[in-house]
């Protein structure tokens, strides 16, 4: 390629820092920023995202700009608790999200995960659980969870870096996918793809031993692709996650296990909460629907907003 000469090229937008955009383009790196119209419409949160597929304005043979994103075929977002009314997209372009929970070190949270299951569902993506560092804890306590949630079609795993267990399942269902990895700061997100990915340049860090919470490893949202086939989106840790255009009338569609029974609810747009003739809270009192799930329900319900037309 001549000195001053421009080709452009479709890339795959790896990582983004405040100006600055690392774009895969036939195998290289390269790093690029926006201008016009793209640029126009920058913010704090940038238009251009980690997964985005984009045309790139190839100069000379180590810089490009970013010309175009082309269409998304999915997104993973979330609002801020300062922007409520404002979308934060984490990452775009997503066959399915690990959700990565440790049973110790932080504690397993069931409302967390729940969270995120309905963030899944809203955003039609296909959600595995993944419940890490089970060598701090017994197995037994949680079958139930894995049980339950395997039940309901969340593909359910236990992994241990320590022992090596569940290793060779999770590449099996991160191969041939782009995969966000999403859960609190600690849980063991970036200790996972370092042990079937020793060659990626991911941080590791202990959680703190004073708190046992996690302490922000991971601080930008980037995307790794891996040797057996796929990309794995690392996202940092999240404490608390805001739910975008979610609301309160709409949360009992994402708790996939009340549509069974929604229909026989006394009525028809019931909620599942005071309303008499209630199939779905019966279910609970049968223990058809996990009691703590539906108690998860009840606390993201009181959380969310009424819709704005409402």
């Amino acid at each position: 390629m001549a000195k001053n000469e421009t080709v452009i090229k479709i890339g795959k937008v790896l990582k983004v820092t405040r100006k600055t955009y690392d774009v895969a383009v036939d195998g290289r790196v390269i790093p690029c920023v926006i201008r016009g119209r793209l640029a126009a419409d920058d913010s704090e949160y940038s238009v251009v995202r980690v997964g985005d597929d984009v045309k790139v304005e190839l100069i000379g043979e180590k810089e490009g700009v970013i010309q175009e994103i082309l269409p998304r075929r999915s997104r993973l977002s979330r609002t801020i608790e300062s922007r409520a009314y404002q979308e934060h997209i984490i990452a775009t372009n997503i066959d399915q999200i690990l959700i990565i929970m440790s049973a110790r070190q932080p504690a397993f949270k069931s409302g967390l995960l729940d969270r995120y299951l309905v963030i899944a569902e809203k955003n039609q993506l296909k959600a595995l659980i993944c419940i890490n560092k089970i060598d701090l804890a017994s197995r037994e306590e949680f079958q139930p969870y894995y049980d339950y949630y395997n039940r309901l079609g969340y593909p359910t795993f236990f992994t241990s870096v320590v022992k090596g267990e569940g290793l060779e399942h999770l590449k099996e269902v991160l191969r041939d996918n782009v995969t966000a990895l999403v859960g609190h700061s600690g849980v063991g997100k970036s200790s996972l793809i370092k042990a079937i990915e020793p060659g990626l340049d991911i941080k590791v860090q202990a959680v703190s031993r004073k708190t046992w919470k996690g302490q922000h490893t991971t601080t930008v949202v980037q995307l790794f692709p891996l040797s057996f086939g796929g990309f794995v989106i690392d996202t940092p840790g999240i404490r608390e996650l805001g739910f975008w255009d979610i609301y309160k009338k709409d949360l009992k569609h994402y708790f996939i296990e009340f549509r069974q029974y929604a229909d026989q609810c006394q009525f028809a747009d019931c909620l599942h909460i005071h309303e008499p003739g209630c199939a779905v809270k019966a279910a609970v009192e049968k223990g058809e629907i996990f009691r703590e799930r539906y108690d998860n329900y009840l606390n993201i319900y009181t959380s969310l907003k009424s819709a704005p037309y409402e």
